[in-house]
């Protein structure tokens, strides 16, 4: 329930909010521009809250009061009027947004951990309230003014803090690992690089594809939701499915199945292609996004030790916001210039992706630090 919770304001936020921005009278550059600081503040926020988080102990209260402060704060976005009142307010509610997903994904592997749950099955949830919030969004927009988006995110973050307060209070865990950052090696940075290299290839797609769908193909706002939910589509089938066939698999097999298909995708969507071509095109994202983000919490899974799960996390967030920032930059540069012929450079930032995990698959497995375990898997075989 909180996992479809937290969804639901990402699921109306990602495809819809750069249309809100357009209807408050931002240019392309200063849309970029936005999202990209909302990025950036990702790169303060989430070590100062992981790491207070990491040394209170209790990750579920941290996931209260980190929902709780984004409620109030998207009521100030929503209120703000001009590009320097927006992008001062989305800073804002964003510092205490960021680092509610290593909070959640923290405490949900260590509760995946202490059942012996499947997490994709867990996280699922979040990516069906995501397509649920693409398609109900599409819809309330043939009726409602774009305007008013930001009050629809409001709302979702009301469901937000209401699953919060319902989470199981976790304990303070006592480890018998080292205490300092031992799962920090040369072959986890690349591993980290690779995977925020790949979920940062997206950037043109969140920033710019509903309103290149809208303004230049001319698709009204439900056809843009449907489009967004065949991709989600995909990437629940993903999470729901991946356990039986990826049993075996290391974590950097996921990655490079998934930068094969992100290439393709972006590759194809490059060329403005029909509608009967874009629609099955975004079940590639099962693997760009939903393959990509599995091989990546196997691999934390396996190397983040009870008393680093927040900060641990929370190294990947920064590496995550730090890449996406800058891809959200370029995407609004070239997006402005070329318009879809933007998605080629997503395409050049997946391959260096993939050539980037393939280093690190070479590289010899470290000695595991003494950690929890999700599932029976190891970073040479997960599943």
């Amino acid at each position: 329930m909180f996992y479809a919770a937290l969804f639901v304001g990402f699921g109306l936020h990602q495809p819809f909010f750069p249309i809100w921005l357009r209807a408050k009278g931002l240019s392309d550059g200063e849309i970029g521009l936005v999202l990209a600081s909302a990025l950036m503040i990702r790169l303060v926020a989430t070590p100062v809250i992981t790491y207070f988080a990491d040394r209170g102990g209790i990750l579920s209260i941290a996931v209260v009061i980190c929902a709780s402060a984004t409620t109030v704060a998207y009521v100030g976005v929503g209120l703000a009027e001009g590009f320097g009142m927006i992008l001062i307010s989305v800073l804002i509610a964003h510092f205490v947004w960021s680092p509610l997903m290593p909070l959640s994904d923290a405490y949900g592997l260590a509760g995946v951990a202490k059942r012996s749950l499947d997490y994709g099955r867990i996280r699922v949830w979040g990516s069906v309230a995501f397509m649920a919030a693409n398609v109900v969004g599409g819809l309330l927009l043939l009726r409602v003014a774009p305007v008013n988006i930001v009050w629809m995110i409001c709302l979702s973050f009301l469901l937000l803090l209401a699953a919060s307060i319902g989470l199981v209070a976790d304990r303070r865990e006592a480890t018998t690992g080292p205490k300092g950052p031992s799962y920090f090696n040369g072959r986890f940075v690349l591993v980290i690089m690779a995977a925020a290299a790949l979920q940062s290839s997206h950037a043109v797609y969140y920033t710019f594809s509903s309103i290149h769908w809208k303004e230049h193909m001319g698709y009204s706002a439900a056809t843009v939701g449907l489009l967004w939910a065949v991709a989600v589509g995909a990437e629940i089938l993903i999470f729901w499915l991946a356990s039986r066939f990826t049993r075996g698999w290391r974590p950097t097999t996921y990655l490079i199945i998934g930068a094969a298909s992100s290439m393709a995708r972006w590759g194809v969507m490059a060329l403005d292609p029909p509608l009967v071509i874009l629609a099955p095109l975004q079940v590639l994202h099962g693997g760009g996004f939903g393959l990509v983000h599995l091989g990546t919490m196997v691999y934390l899974a396996d190397r983040l030790p009870p008393h680093a799960r927040a900060s641990g996390q929370g190294t990947v967030s920064i590496a995550m916001g730090a890449t996406m920032a800058g891809s959200t930059l370029l995407a609004g540069y070239f997006y402005a210039r070329i318009g879809a012929g933007a998605y080629f450079a997503m395409a050049a930032l997946c391959l260096a992706g993939l050539i980037i995990t393939l280093v690190a698959r070479s590289l010899p497995l470290p000695p595991r630090a003494p950690v929890f375990q999700p599932q029976p898997q190891r970073e040479d075989a997960g599943g």
